[in-house]
């Protein structure tokens, strides 16, 4: 046998011994398995369907923006996004006409204790919410007994509060609003107004009581803050203090929520949405941009009675 023709055979061998080594997953770092092509297969896998998502007013442009940029990313996927309250979310989702329920309010304050307890709370973040005014009203400070004054219909004229005279024309949320829950429960006190006091008008979302406002002489009303905007009314003071994302953290502004976004037995592609609302893309930058708190921020803390303690 020539010396060329050895050499040939003994690449053709080391050939054929790499292949077959190969086959067996068995070269080197470098070399792929059947269980790792498997892997790459199962990360590409792409999330599709629609989730209806609804419920409290108050953060729902937070939702929105998330949901916007989670659909970009998952062209498979709707987010479907309505309102109608926290009692409407908390009731879709236990009844499972949506896959989220968002509410200002924990689920114990509207359901039963067993359907509360169905649900899983997602805590997104902390909605800092306020009293607002007619930009021509001319007081910028209430108390909080003069608040109660005012929702309860003990106090009907701006010049009992050291404002120009003129009647006070109360905008009320629904009753179903989280919005509402969390306010009367941080200024009524448990206190519920006569049955023969009636606001001009009760609101269904954040968005109409800003037109609402804008257009009534004398109107108070409250909203979250991610709605404030100087140019369309005046927010106050309470109690002296100023209604900011950091009064609400150190605990000396006491009108503020927790934005929960409640699922029962989540499907793949609701948790992957719910997982995008806890990251740090949405969490990091999202929610201070959209008026929002980050929970971790916060130096008190809230239960479900309402209680307050540091965190």
């Amino acid at each position: 046998m020539s010396d060329s023709l050895s050499r040939r055979s003994f690449l053709s061998l080391a050939g054929g011994t790499a292949v077959a080594l190969a086959g067996l997953g068995l070269v080197g770092c470098g070399g792929s398995s059947s269980s790792d092509a498997s892997a790459s297969d199962s990360s590409a896998k792409t999330l599709s369907g629609t989730v209806n998502c609804s419920g409290a007013t108050s953060f729902q442009p937070l939702v929105e923006a998330a949901a916007k940029k989670f659909e970009d990313e998952n062209p498979d996927v709707t987010i479907a996004i309505t309102g109608g309250g926290s009692g409407q979310g908390l009731s879709d989702v236990r009844d499972g006409k949506a896959q989220i329920g968002r509410s200002d309010v924990f689920a114990e304050e509207k359901l039963d204790a067993s359907d509360a307890q169905a649900l899983t709370d997602n805590t997104v973040c902390v909605v800092g919410m306020g009293p607002i005014v007619n930009s021509n009203v001319d007081v910028d400070d209430l108390t909080t007994e003069q608040l109660k004054g005012i929702f309860t219909g003990q106090i009907t004229d701006w010049s009992e509060v050291g404002g120009t005279a003129g009647k006070i024309q109360v905008i009320e949320r629904k009753a179903g609003s989280g919005t509402r829950a969390t306010f009367e429960a941080a200024v009524l006190g448990g206190d519920k107004a006569p049955d023969s006091f009636a606001p001009v008008a009760e609101e269904d979302s954040s968005g109409t009581v800003v037109e609402k406002i804008q257009q009534t002489e004398g109107a108070i009303s409250y909203l979250a803050f991610s709605y404030f905007d100087d140019t369309k009314f005046k927010a106050l003071k309470v109690d002296g203090v100023e209604a900011t994302a950091d009064n609400v953290c150190n605990g000396t502004f006491k009108i503020w929520a927790y934005e929960h976004m409640y699922t029962k037995d989540a499907d793949e592609v609701t948790q992957a949405f719910i997982d995008y609302m806890m990251s740090d893309e949405v969490q990091g930058s999202m929610v201070e941009e959209q008026g929002f708190i980050p929970a971790s921020d916060m130096k008190v803390k809230k239960d479900a009675s309402g209680a307050i303690t540091n965190a």
